[in-house]
């Protein structure tokens, strides 16, 4: 495992100089790749909000269930998109 006590990078992030040493004691077993909690908040807030919405269908569904199914009543449509609009349609109160 490499060590470093120096690394010097120019403004396009290349090295130029780097200062390590190898180490491979106890600790060097255990060490690795530690994350706080900015790097991983992006992930954690997907996980939540797949939570969420998986949460919201299964109480839409338990609902829809509860209810039955939804009755659908047919209502007559008063204007007939093939009938022209006469002045005797727009004026009768029946509107039969």
């Amino acid at each position: 495992m490499k060590i470093y006590k120096k690394i010097i990078l120019d403004k396009n992030n290349k090295l130029i100089k780097e200062d390590f040493f190898e180490y491979s004691g106890k600790i060097a077993s255990v060490m690795g790749i530690h994350y706080d909690f900015k790097s991983t908040r992006s992930a954690k807030l997907m996980e939540k909000q797949a939570k969420r919405e998986k949460k919201l269908a299964e109480r839409k569904a338990k609902r829809l269930a509860k209810e039955g199914p939804k009755k659908d009543v047919n209502k007559k449509d008063t204007l007939d998109p093939n009938q022209p609009l006469d002045l005797n349609f727009i004026t009768n109160p029946n509107k039969e």
